[in-house]
């Protein structure tokens, strides 16, 4: 008896081995279940890995020795090669892998490395064979070591053939040249980024013009603008980051566009931006940060900053929507503390990115006020830091000051939207602090039509601002905003 429950072991265990290798009894087929895939799917997720590491897979197997000759996106640009490899064995790496390709057709080419300009016949060779694959996608992201000056630099010229490809639906070029011999035509071309490249009002108008439909338009640290007029009627979209001009500061950067319907100004801008005509405009992101040099030679500071900021949310009164940074909202408070007239608007959704420092107080305030018709509140928890701030002057704070931690209940308020429109709102990110519970309370206390506010906690830490509550700090919390008055009766608090 017990010989025969030996051999059923073992007969079990046998069975169970058989199982698991697979019927055929071949162990490596039975265990590698990716080779089994079909090759559309195979190329699919090597497409989505740098060359460099979809290449390494040709060790694999016999199938996947030249798989990735096919594969349908080429992305040089692999972090690892600045450490392991000097620009000539990049190059020399990408030189290889054009010649082994063998696709019929690309739809993402990249390349991202330290350009020099003796790269440039080299370059060529790159673009054009991604031309003749009828690339959809064309990236180039260069720089010159640490210097991204485009006036100062020798950024990569573009080939003309390149301004008059039919094919391309996106394209970014990052410290690249556009010198036209001839019109430029991307007639498929559907969203466009051109970041660290020297313009002007001439060269954007050809390249919209030649652009029938162009959706998407992204202009980062280009400079020599001084008027930006968009008519296409197919562009919708228009963002315009860390904007600088080494001449002519007393100027402003006028912007037409009448058929854009959302508008993001990001970074640091060193001169005025002037919006004008931009009736179909449905929502605005204001994150950005003003340094301009000569301004106290005009006027004060504070007044300079303010009528600056006056005249860009004039031109917004009428978007339903504004996303509005930590620095936009201290020069707000300035307005609120000085009891200055703010412009009202018909926006329905605020979205705030604020660190709700004891500074951004009134500035959300001063938003609140001047947004009659909110039925949306979205509060974006962010770290501050010396970038994104007004610099406040020491004479300001003293004058000015007040107990944060009690703002708001020290305020007589009438806020409109709080008494008859504001029905949701959500902060994410919440960290616990004095300023976040209080503006919660205050909202609760005072929103009449309010249904749902959101709290969304951290799910993991991020810098030293942000920690992640443990589940006792968590009920402790929700406990305290549970017992809060709500002028709602409808109102409900959801943690998350």
């Amino acid at each position: 008896m017990e010989d025969s429950g030996n051999t059923s072991d073992e007969s079990t265990s046998s069975s169970k081995r058989q199982k698991i290798s697979g019927d055929s009894g071949n162990t490596d087929e039975g265990l590698d279940r990716i080779s089994v895939l079909p090759d559309s799917v195979l190329l699919y997720i090597l497409s989505l890995l740098p060359t460099k590491e979809a290449i390494k897979t040709g060790i694999l197997s016999k199938r996947w020795a030249y798989l990735w000759t096919s594969v349908p996106n080429l992305d040089f640009s692999d972090p690892n090669f600045e450490e392991s490899e000097d620009e000539d064995g990049f190059v020399n790496f990408v030189d290889r892998t054009l010649i082994l390709y063998g696709g019929s057709r690309i739809k993402r080419f990249r390349v991202v490395f330290e350009y020099r300009e003796w790269f440039a016949s080299r370059v060529d060779l790159w673009i054009r064979f991604a031309a003749r694959k009828n690339v959809e996608e064309l990236i180039l992201e260069f720089a010159e070591g640490d210097n991204l000056d485009p006036l100062d630099g020798d950024p990569y010229l573009l080939p003309q053939h390149v301004l008059t490809n039919g094919s391309v639906t996106n394209l970014s070029f990052s410290f690249c040249r556009i010198n036209p011999h001839g019109s430029i035509s991307w007639r498929s071309l559907k969203s466009l980024s051109l970041s660290y490249m020297p313009l002007n009002d001439n060269l954007v108008h050809d390249i919209i013009t030649g652009s029938p439909s162009l959706e998407v338009l992204d202009l980062y640290e280009c400079c020599g603008l001084r008027k930006l007029n968009i008519t296409s009627e197919n562009l919708k979209k228009l963002t315009l980051r860390d904007y600088y001009s080494s001449s002519d500061l007393n100027s402003a950067l006028e912007i037409s566009a009448p058929n854009i319907q959302s508008l993001s100004i990001l970074g640091i801008l060193n001169r005025r931006c002037h919006l004008m005509n931009m009736p179909s405009l449905i929502d605005a992101t204001l994150q950005f940060q003003i340094m301009i040099d000569n301004i106290l030679d005009e006027y004060n500071v504070y007044e300079g900053y303010h009528n600056i900021l006056r005249v860009i949310l004039e031109t917004l009164q009428h978007v339903k929507v504004l996303r509005i940074g930590i620095w936009c909202i201290q020069v707000l408070s300035i307005w609120e503390m000085k009891i200055l007239p703010s412009p009202s608007s018909k926006r329905k959704l605020l979205m705030l990115d604020t660190s709700l420092d004891k500074w951004e107080l009134p500035g959300i305030a001063n938003l609140l006020r001047s947004s009659p018709d909110l039925e949306a509140l979205v509060v974006n928890m962010t770290a501050s830091s010396f970038i994104n701030q007004f610099h406040f002057e020491a004479d300001f704070l003293d004058s000015y000051n007040f107990d944060g931690e009690r703002y708001w209940s020290s305020q007589n308020l009438f806020l409109h939207c709080l008494m008859h429109n504001l029905k949701t709102v959500k902060i994410n990110g919440f960290t616990g602090g004095c300023h976040e519970i209080e503006l919660v309370q205050f909202i609760l206390k005072n929103a009449m039509v309010l249904e749902k506010m959101v709290i969304y906690t951290p799910r993991y830490a991020h810098l030293n601002w942000r920690k992640r509550f443990s589940p006792e700090e968590l009920l402790e919390i929700a406990q305290k905003m549970l017992s809060f008055q709500r002028a709602s009766p409808r109102a409900v608090i959801l943690f998350s």
